[in-house]
């Protein structure tokens, strides 16, 4: 697995912290609150789906953990360490990957820029997980379809994890196959102690690969619970119209 660069001083962990923790969140817009009093924690090796419909919060939670949105309230803790007021770059020092649901790559780099601008100088593992970007090296990532920049910024992710990753809404847009591959991709990660934090719709998927999940409602959390037989149908059931 590639290893990235990082700062000795942000990436040092307090010993027994969780991997990522979110304390009493309130974040959003314009002066309009879309995400409050959340409480979110996910440990090293473990593997949460944040689940939720179309428009419930979970975009604005991982932007308020990635740093590109400010909290209003509360706190976000990486290794145990408050980062609320830290900006995305230095919380990436710290281990903290999100792949965003909307640009995740930056498309006026090409694919192999991309990658390497993560730390990842071997590119096997990358094109290994999606062959599709073998012999594409070269190509700017912007002129990629949407799926495919969606699996560039998977590869670079699962490629140099850190020690946190946070997926917005990865599968949308994946054929099956490639969705599969993902999920492979997240229990690989977790098996070498990464946290993972999965917002996701697509259910079947996130709860194979999940050990605990949470439901978000109009902005708050209104459920969690353990992956268990039947879990599918019990979420499915909450998110119906």
């Amino acid at each position: 697995m590639n290893t990235p660069l990082v700062s000795t001083r942000d990436a040092v962990s307090v010993p027994g912290a969780k991997a990522i923790e979110i304390r009493g969140l309130a974040a959003g817009y314009a002066g309009t609150t879309v995400v409050r009093g959340v409480d979110l924690s996910v440990a090293p090796g473990e593997v949460v789906a944040l689940l939720g419909r179309n428009g419930v919060g979970k975009t604005t939670l991982v932007s308020a953990v990635s740093g590109t949105l400010r909290a209003d309230i509360g706190a976000v803790l990486l290794a145990g360490r408050d980062v609320t007021g830290w900006p995305g770059s230095r919380r990436r020092r710290r281990g903290l990957r999100v792949v965003a649901q909307d640009r995740p790559v930056l498309g006026e780099l090409t694919v192999a820029e991309n990658l390497r601008l993560a730390g990842i100088r071997d590119l096997s593992e990358p094109t290994e997980l999606f062959p599709f970007l073998r012999g594409r090296e070269r190509q700017r990532a912007g002129t990629l379809s949407g799926g495919e920049q969606k699996m560039l910024a998977i590869a670079r992710t699962v490629a140099a994890p850190g020690t946190v990753c946070v997926f917005d809404e990865p599968t949308e847009g994946l054929q099956p196959a490639n969705v599969a591959r993902f999920a492979d991709a997240v229990r690989r990660i977790a098996a070498a102690g990464v946290g993972v934090l999965l917002a996701e719709q697509h259910l079947d998927m996130a709860l194979d690969v999940a050990d605990r999940w949470y439901l978000l409602e109009k902005g708050q959390i209104a459920e969690e619970g353990k992956v268990h037989e039947g879990a599918v149908e019990h979420v499915a059931g909450r998110m119906a119209p």
